[in-house]
C-alpha cells in the first residue's frame, strides 16, 4: 500500500498542494490522467524516490520502480548488455522475467538501442521496467511513442508480465485507448487530486465513458 499525507512540492511556486491519496488495495493498474502540467510527472518522480525535498509524508514506496518518459537505458547498450548488467545494478531484476518478455516480442538481442525505432526503444524500456520484482511500477506516458498495433502487445506486457500481485501506476493522455485495463483512476490537475475512484463504480454514473467523465471534470477546474 502506498499512502501519501498532505504532500506539497515545489520551490516558489508548489506544483503539488497537499495531496493526500491511499493506493490500499493490491493487483491493481491505475489511471493517472491529468492535462499537461498537472503534476503527473512531479509525483511519479516523488513516488520513485528520485525528488526528495517535499513536505508531508509517503508511507510503502520504499520498493517501486519508476519507468520515466525519457530514455534510462543507455543507447549503446544491446539487449544482452542489459541482461548481463541489470542484475548487478537493481536489486529486484529478475532475468527470466526479461528474458521471458524479450521472446514473447521477439526482440534481437545484439542489436544496440541506438538502431531501435522510437517505439521499439520504448518497448525495451517497459520490458526492463516490468522486470523488477517491485510491489509499485510507475509509468510516465509509456505508450505515447508506439503505434496502436504495439499498444495492445505492450498493454498484454503490464497485465501478465510484472510482478504478482504488483500494482501499476500508468500516466497516460491515451484514455480511450487503455481505459479497460484500469482498475482504478485519478484525476490530477494544478496540482491537486480531483476524482480517485474505482473504475467500475465510476462507469455505473458515467456512460459516455472514461474520457468523457474525465472533460467534464477538467472543465470546471479554476486554473491558477
Amino acid at each position: 500500500m502506498i499512502k501519501i499525507v498532505d504532500l506539497t512540492f515545489g520551490f516558489k511556486k508548489p506544483i503539488l498542494k497537499n495531496i493526500s491519496l491511499n493506493i490500499e488495495n493490491e493487483n491493481q493498474i491505475i489511471g493517472l490522467l491529468g492535462p499537461n502540467g498537472a503534476g503527473k510527472t512531479t509525483l511519479l518522480n516523488i513516488l520513485g524516490n528520485y525528488y526528495q525535498k517535499f513536505s508531508g509524508k509517503i508511507e510503502g514506496n520504499n520498493k517501486v520502480f519508476f519507468i520515466p518518459d525519457k530514455e534510462y537505458i543507455p543507447l549503446d547498450f544491446s539487449i544482452n548488455d542489459c541482461l548481463s548488467i541489470f542484475p548487478k545494478v537493481y536489486p529486484f531484476f529478475n532475468t527470466d522475467r526479461a528474458v521471458k518478455m524479450i521472446n514473447f516480442l521477439d526482440i534481437d538481442r545484439t542489436i544496440k538501442l541506438s538502431d531501435f525505432s522510437k517505439g521499439m526503444k520504448e518497448q525495451v524500456h517497459i520490458v526492463f521496467g516490468l522486470s523488477q520484482d517491485v510491489d509499485t511500477y510507475l509509468f510516465d506516458e509509456p505508450l505515447a511513442s508506439i503505434d496502436p498495433f504495439h499498444r495492445e502487445t505492450l498493454i498484454k506486457l503490464i497485465k501478465n508480465y510484472r510482478r504478482s500481485n504488483s500494482n501499476v501506476l500508468l500516466s497516460t493522455h491515451l484514455i480511450s485507448d487503455v481505459e479497460d485495463v484500469f482498475e482504478e483512476v485519478i484525476f490530477i490537475d494544478s496540482g491537486k487530486i480531483l476524482l480517485h475512484e474505482k473504475y467500475l463504480e465510476l462507469m455505473k454514473t458515467s456512460f459516455n465513458g472514461l474520457e468523457k467523465k474525465y472533460l467534464e471534470v477538467m472543465k470546471d477546474v479554476v486554473r491558477i
